[in-house]
């Protein structure tokens, strides 16, 4: 554990598809405190002033005293198990001293922002809250079904935007959403952008148009955060609607044509592509030298890795023997596992579902995993 001391909740805004915020996209609100989130509405109607309700102010003075919170949890975790957290990452990016804090926000530093749900994937682990593409599915599931959802950017407007330094674009997906010029336009006229790093999550599937290559160039840094759960099927079966060397070879088309810039992977591990994580990193990162951040699944739970049988585990960890970073991080999440046979039930009656809604079959995109879940 590094502590809890957090710069986010004093700089930082995450406004979510629904035109909820957050103080960070990780906060994990408990039953029954979803109520306490703010919305665009209360920032265009009271400005900074939105961010200094009870709760966050309590939020911040537990911080201050050194008072973990559970809603901080995943970040703790990482801290404990296997790698840096967001919270040590900003801590270190973004200028604030935790003696130099009250209990109350006074500007916002850094701006993280679900553009839309606008998407073009189906992946296991989303819902149609963050993928349009995924109302049938859920339908089809008996899930949630959320429609067409596009926050209201505009309504920063009555934000003092001044000290931005920071922004991070989510979807859907980026850059396939025609509302990613549209907000380029929109913060241009708010602040000079030669003075923002961008951050921008994408699943590489498309290359942007000249105009917005050139709107992004204009930004002081780009930082480009490509989704890839596995080198291999694997991904395409994860994510479904996905070409995982179409999307390495648009990551090298990226490399030319963006000009500040770094570009790491992300994988999002599950039962799904956790057997290849070994592989993914010895491609990604031996190979090409690229940098790849690991996140395992939580949610849905049947498609976590605690979750799964004692001989999943074993035959999971010397799958992944052949790489020494994907072995531990492997090690490590799986110290806190505990079967639950109904949850892996699930997984196996929902991967059989997916086949059928989709019409594939997992052999053909991880055979390693089918012939074990054959045993």
């Amino acid at each position: 554990m590094t502590g809890v001391w957090c710069s986010l909740p004093w700089t930082h805004i995450c406004v979510r598809p629904d035109d909820t915020l957050k103080p960070c996209c990780r906060y994990q609100y408990g039953p029954g405190e979803t109520q306490h989130s703010v919305d665009l509405d209360s920032i265009a109607t009271f400005g900074v002033a939105a961010l200094n309700t009870n709760y966050l102010n309590q939020l911040r003075k537990d911080l201050l005293a050194g008072i973990p919170r559970t809603e901080c949890k995943k970040c703790s975790i990482e801290e404990k198990n296997y790698k840096p957290s967001l919270r040590t990452i900003m801590n270190s990016v973004i200028n604030l001293k935790q003696e130099d804090c009250d209990t109350h926000v006074n500007s916002v530093q850094y701006l993280e922002l679900s553009i839309d749900n606008i998407c073009n994937l189906q992946c296991r682990m989303c819902d149609s809250k963050f993928s349009s593409r995924l109302i049938g599915r859920d339908q089809f599931l008996g899930n949630p079904v959320h429609k067409k959802l596009e926050p209201n950017y505009a309504k920063l407007s009555n934000l003092d935007l001044s000290k931005l330094t920071r922004i991070k674009l989510l979807g859907g997906e980026p850059f396939i959403t025609p509302n990613l010029e549209q907000f380029l336009d929109f913060i241009a006229a708010h602040v000079d952008v030669s003075q923002i790093n961008l951050d921008i999550n994408t699943n590489a599937t498309a290359i942007p148009n000249d105009s917005i290559v050139y709107k992004l160039n204009q930004f002081k840094f780009l930082e480009l955060n490509v989704s890839l759960d596995s080198y291999s099927l694997a991904n395409d079966y994860q994510r479904w609607g996905s070409d995982y060397q179409q999307a390495f070879n648009n990551v090298l088309k990226y490399e030319k044509i963006f000009k500040k810039k770094s570009i790491a992977y992300h994988s999002t591990i599950s039962l799904l592509t956790a057997n290849d994580l070994a592989h993914t990193l010895n491609v990604l990162q031996g190979l090409h030298n690229y940098h790849v951040s690991i996140d395992f699944v939580r949610s849905p739970e049947y498609l976590c890795m605690l979750y799964a049988p004692m001989d999943y585990r074993d035959w999971l960890l010397a799958a992944n023997e052949s790489n020494a970073t994907a072995y531990s991080v492997i090690s490590n999440f799986l110290k806190d596992a505990a079967y639950d046979v109904v949850l892996w039930q699930e997984f196996i009656s929902t991967t059989h579902k997916l086949d059928k809604y989709y019409n594939i079959r997992l052999e053909d995109y991880n055979p390693c995993l089918a012939e074990f879940l054959a045993r």
